[in-house]
């Protein structure tokens, strides 16, 4: 089944993912749809008339995750000053986490800005304008064409981490139970 129809608490976990990111502030939300369309627009429906929340359809998912990032960073366009990335299968994490990376972006000036628990990298990332260009002109075929990939290639001096006590931005949700565990 697809990670973001699960249903958790009688809701699908798209659905409780992205009232998530309208608490922790999230402004203009985009979903990309590619495998199961058709089952997300059915879901998201009810989201897509609120203001908000758009999807963008990537024409080809078989090329993979990185495809689905470009059509997302494709349709935010050039006029936003930063893209955020949040895969679906891991759990929103509080309003503190964006704020904390939003602010060190800001002061640093930074391309990428990851969230660290216990020292992992996690999600969600904040990628400056700059960076999200650059992320367009990659194959979606290539073997470099994963996001920690290319956050890896930068600048020491172009990525920030910053470490954070929300254990959410390590989750990788794979099972029904993962969902329900962080159905708050």
């Amino acid at each position: 089944m697809p990670k973001g129809l699960i249903e958790v608490q009688g809701r699908p976990w798209i659905d409780r993912q992205i009232e998530s990111l309208k608490r922790a502030g999230a402004g203009k939300i985009i979903v990309v749809l590619g495998h199961h369309r058709e089952a997300y627009e059915r879901v998201l429906k009810a989201h897509l008339k609120a203001e908000g929340v758009e999807t963008v359809i990537n024409p080809d998912p078989d090329r993979g995750p990185f495809s689905s990032l470009q059509a997302g960073l494709e349709m935010l366009g050039t006029e936003a000053k930063a893209a955020w990335v949040l895969p679906v299968d891991v759990p929103c994490p509080s309003r503190a986490v964006w704020e904390s990376l939003d602010q060190e972006a800001s002061v640093r000036s930074t391309d990428a800005t990851v969230p660290v628990h216990l020292g992992r990298g996690g999600h969600p990332v904040r990628l400056s304008p700059e960076f999200s260009r650059r992320l367009l002109g990659v194959s979606p075929v290539a073997a470099e064409a994963r996001l920690d990939h290319q956050i890896q290639q930068l600048p020491a001096g172009q990525v920030a981490r910053v470490e954070v006590s929300d254990a959410k931005v390590l989750a990788n949700l794979n099972t029904a139970d993962d969902f329900a565990r962080h159905a708050s």
